[in-house]
């Protein structure tokens, strides 16, 4: 299931099917670092089978997994071998090596190095809804959805363009005005309630932060600190007692959490397998959509790009 969400909305050269997308994606499948190389990116079958579809459709919804595996040397092993080759360099020479042969020097220890790193892969589902034209990102780390958005763009000239989804009114100005409201007055929006996370950011040089843990947010203190000119960065919300989530003034959806209320309703098999794997889809596509949905109207709907004249 998704636990987190980078959105993006796609433009209109986007593939009609799955099929079609399929093919696309089957031009930039994973393969493992080799020894030396420091990154390797690509997709593989979301449901993690050998030689499976790259693009699965659950209840119409298409599904996907990119991967990002990296050899990584610690900079201390790195920094021994550069001096290693330098003092190597001096005993040969009678000189010391100059800044760009250190350089040089440098990248030749990484290079020697490269083979004794253990790769680290990191999967990142994606969902995309083809009514919608939204994609979610599984991370809230902006670099990771870079590379990905990275593999999209080398597509670019097949129409794989798309932007960030983007609200009217900002998700910051929401929290602010949503948190800020006097006890006797709910101001969250329909269908939302706030969680017990939150976190204020100040203005300034030194700008302080304020994290509120397990802690109801409708109180003095947390107005007062909005008053005195604090911003919200994150804040916890819940959706019709059926969705947890943390939402971040970038319009990222962090620490999603299905509710008793909405798997109850859900038919999860009890073992994983491939009818898990559909279940979970159902579940996370079926309860994520109509949120999405109240969301961006909560936040005075979609902030359309205007086209240029």
């Amino acid at each position: 299931m998704l636990q987190n969400a980078i959105l993006f909305k796609l433009a209109n050269g986007w593939p009609q099917s799955a099929s079609d997308l399929e093919a696309a994606f089957a031009t930039e499948p994973f393969q493992p670092c080799s020894a030396t190389q420091q990154q390797s990116t690509g997709w593989v079958p979301p449901r993690g089978h050998d030689h499976g579809a790259l693009v699965e459709t659950i209840s119409g919804q298409w599904l996907a997994r990119f991967v990002i595996e990296t050899r990584k040397v610690p900079a201390d092993a790195v920094r021994k071998k550069t001096k290693e080759l330098a003092d190597a360099v001096t005993r040969q020479t009678g000189r010391e090596p100059g800044r760009k042969e250190l350089r040089d020097l440098r990248e030749d220890a990484v290079q020697a190095l490269l083979p004794q790193a253990f790769p680290k892969r990191t999967d990142i589902p994606i969902w995309i809804d083809p009514d919608t034209r939204v994609m979610w990102i599984d991370t809230s780390t902006q670099s990771k959805a870079d590379e990905l958005i990275a593999s999209l763009v080398r597509h670019a000239q097949s129409g794989f363009g798309l932007r960030a989804l983007q609200t009217t009114q900002s998700p910051q100005a929401a929290m602010a005005a949503w948190l800020s409201a006097p006890l006797d007055q709910d101001a969250m929006p329909e269908a939302f309630s706030s969680g017990m996370e939150c976190e204020l950011n100040g203005c300034g040089d030194e700008p302080s932060v304020i994290k509120f843990s397990k802690h109801t947010l409708q109180t003095d203190q947390v107005r007062q600190n909005i008053a005195e000119g604090k911003l919200p960065t994150k804040m916890a919300l819940q959706y019709q007692d059926r969705i947890e989530f943390v939402l971040t003034d970038r319009l990222i959806i962090k620490k999603i959490r299905f509710l008793e209320s909405a798997v109850a309703g859900a038919d999860l098999p009890d073992q994983e397998g491939q009818d898990r794997f559909d279940a979970d889809a159902a579940l996370a596509t079926g309860e994520l959509r109509p949120m999405l949905t109240d969301l961006v109207a909560a936040l005075d709907g979609e902030l359309v790009e205007q086209a240029s004249p």
